[in-house]
């Protein structure tokens, strides 16, 4: 596992940062030095803060550098361990909310994923989008509209370490409405599912 610089006593097994922000964080450590690592993401710099850390040392596997944290954004879990090898520990995990609920108004998303076959990884894609997406849409226009959603870059990527995320932004809502509508107008999104099918062949 990668230890945190300057927080003794915690270490990481599973994270994705993006842009210098955590959007997951796996945790490992004690009781009593989560608690603290956790008070010094509430407070100040000035009073002791913790705004900025380093995952693992440099030139590790997974080794990256935490630049700015939202702790508005993180929503926090924790599980206590007991049986290990080095007694009982505190396992926690630090997430993005967008990973939890998405941001309707904004149209934005995260769907977090590990060890999952890529068609799973697609069904559940198709239900963020739905969740997400304030046009009315049909069950099996699905791989159309993934595929649009990928084209203009409104589905994206984000690798991490032991774990990955697809960042869904429709945050451009006028642009995301008129290629919905033409693709509906040159009948590549039909009513029927056996129409949709044949448009898109």
């Amino acid at each position: 596992m990668l230890q945190l610089s300057g927080v003794p006593g915690i270490f990481c097994d599973a994270h994705l940062i993006d842009d210098g922000a955590p959007r997951f964080l796996s945790l490992w450590g004690r009781d009593t030095a989560l608690q603290e690592f956790f008070a010094r993401l509430s407070v100040s710099e000035r009073e002791g803060g913790l705004r900025s850390f380093r995952i693992g040392q440099r030139g590790q596997d997974g080794a990256c550098l935490v630049s700015s944290i939202d702790v508005d954004r993180l929503v926090k879990t924790t599980a206590r361990r007991s049986g290990t090898v080095f007694g009982e520990l505190v396992h926690a995990w630090l997430y993005d909310r967008l990973a939890v609920e998405p941001d309707r108004a904004n149209g934005r998303a995260l769907l977090l994923h590990r060890d999952e076959p890529e068609a799973r990884i697609e069904e559940r894609l198709w239900a963020l989008v739905r969740q997400t997406l304030w046009v009315p849409v049909l069950e099996h226009w699905s791989a159309e509209l993934l595929a649009l959603c990928r084209e203009y870059g409104w589905i994206e990527r984000l690798p991490g370490y032991q774990v990955g995320a697809w960042r869904l932004d429709l945050s451009d809502r006028e642009a995301v409405e008129m290629h919905v509508s033409r693709l509906v107008r040159i009948g590549r999104l039909t009513l029927e599912p056996e129409a949709t099918k044949s448009a898109a062949a």
